[in-house]
């Protein structure tokens, strides 16, 4: 199509038609990885209590130098997944979470494989649920079970949740 423009000729309605793959190329970007900004907070709180639970709220991690301790990517203006340390000191990963329907375009890895390069020489826990399909990704970034936790989510989870309660601790060592 742009070819199209700069060539000139003559104004059909032909000339102008796009076909499917050539509007998918023009409708295309990148996935950008920044720190959390105030901004993507509305859309965060609502990605986390559709994923995990109500009422969380990351707005602190806007303190603890969010360029070490958070990752959010963004499509566009959409926030299509996001990664929070609790801080730089403890270096544990409270959320790693993605947007229904991107999980395929590899956000979580690239996000987990950001913290840790952000954080190099601390160690980094995390707990995860015992069915979480997730455990795999971190196995590949070379995390370790330590602990398995009976009920670690009971507190979080509604009584009638037919998620898993149970959790692994998981630790990458440095």
């Amino acid at each position: 199509m742009v070819r199209r423009l700069r060539s000139g000729g003559k104004a059909n309605l032909d000339q102008w038609r796009i076909d499917s793959d050539e509007a998918f190329e023009i409708a295309k970007a990148p996935i950008d990885y920044v720190s959390l900004q105030r901004w993507h907070l509305p859309q965060l709180h609502d990605l986390l209590t559709k994923i995990f639970w109500p009422g969380i709220d990351v707005s602190d991690s806007l303190n603890y130098l969010p360029e070490k301790c958070t990752v959010v990517a963004v499509y566009r203006r959409l926030v299509v997944g996001a990664a929070f340390l609790s801080s730089p000191e403890e270096a544990y990963l409270t959320y790693l979470v993605v947007r229904p329907g991107w999980e395929l375009a590899n956000i979580a890895r690239n996000m987990l494989y950001f913290i840790i390069m952000a954080n190099p020489r601390r160690d980094i826990t995390l707990h995860v649920s015992a069915n979480n399909p997730a455990m795999l990704l971190y196995n590949k970034f070379g995390f370790k079970a330590e602990e398995f936790i009976v009920g670690f989510y009971d507190d979080y989870l509604p009584k009638e949740s037919r998620a898993c309660k149970n959790a692994f601790r998981l630790r990458l060592r440095r």
